[in-house]
């Protein structure tokens, strides 16, 4: 019985494949039974962490724009408390960092979110425009804000021009 090359060749390959089943079975197995009854099961579910926030920016257009929505979403188990964010400007490698301190004429940080709970906020771009020039020159934008324990939450960045 003579196999041919592409029959061998796909046999090895079953056969590495049951092996790397097989063997994540067993790694997983001994995992538990050395840690016992409550031992943790090795997965690739995204794990929930007590504090933890999500970041996001949306533009008003795509070049150019004129607002950014802030949108800060708790994804954390518990409640947190989140100070004033800070906007990063960039160009290049320069960068600018500005603290927002009122909303609207009124203090409202530290800022509370509970679990599953969204905090948006509209931010003029014009008004930093108009007090600092250098900025019309920035390409990007990012947000950081960070929570009473100091761990620190940021948003990607986004393209605000192209040059």
């Amino acid at each position: 019985m003579g196999l041919s090359s592409f029959e061998l060749m796909l046999m090895k390959g079953v056969l590495i494949v049951v092996i790397v089943v097989i063997g994540f079975f067993i790694f997983n197995r001994s995992r538990t039974f050395a840690k016992g009854p409550s031992g943790k099961k090795l997965s690739f579910n995204k794990k929930t962490k007590p504090f933890s926030a999500e970041i996001d920016l949306y533009k008003s257009s795509r070049i150019n724009p004129t607002n950014i929505e802030m949108v800060v979403t708790n994804t954390g188990s518990r409640e947190i408390d989140l100070h004033a964010p800070v906007l990063i400007f960039k160009r290049w490698f320069n960068t600018r960092k500005f603290k927002v301190l009122k909303v609207e004429h009124s203090e409202i940080y530290p800022i509370l979110l509970e679990k599953n709970r969204t905090y948006v906020l509209d931010i003029s771009l014009e008004q930093f425009y108009e007090t600092v020039p250098e900025l019309q020159l920035a390409c990007r934008m990012s947000v950081e804000m960070k929570d009473l324990g100091g761990k620190r939450f940021r948003s990607k960045t986004i393209r605000l021009k192209w040059f």
